[in-house]
């Protein structure tokens, strides 16, 4: 399956790490008792790329970071399949490397979450 942003397919990450929680609204009533009310269950997608060319990751920062957008989609292999699932994204992590024969830029230890909406 290829890990896809907005229906593009992008590098697939060497680690992706999965998160599947539970929000709830909580509060304590007079008694001290804590109530909980569920809301939702979300996913959150940890993504680590070990090495990325600086093309390869601009093609992932266009579609993650437009203008006037924040949300878009992601497709990736869950636990029970394949998912689509609508997304914001974390902060980009990436650190300069080297720049390769042709010149272009790479870039190591490229980390980013994206969280569904």
């Amino acid at each position: 399956m290829a890990f896809k942003i907005n229906g593009q397919v992008m590098p697939t990450p060497q680690d992706i790490g999965l998160e599947w929680y539970v929000l709830t609204k909580s509060g304590r009533v007079a008694s001290g008792k804590m109530t909980m009310e569920y809301v939702a269950q979300k996913r959150k997608l940890n993504c680590k790329y070990t090495l990325l060319k600086e093309s390869q990751l601009n093609a992932i920062k266009a579609q993650i970071y437009q203008p006037g957008r924040v949300f878009f989609t992601v497709t990736y292999d869950d636990t029970d399949g394949e998912k689509t699932i609508t997304c914001y994204a974390g902060a980009i992590k990436a650190k300069p490397l080297t720049r390769d024969s042709s010149g272009e830029m790479l870039y190591e230890n490229v980390e980013f979450a994206l969280i569904e909406q």
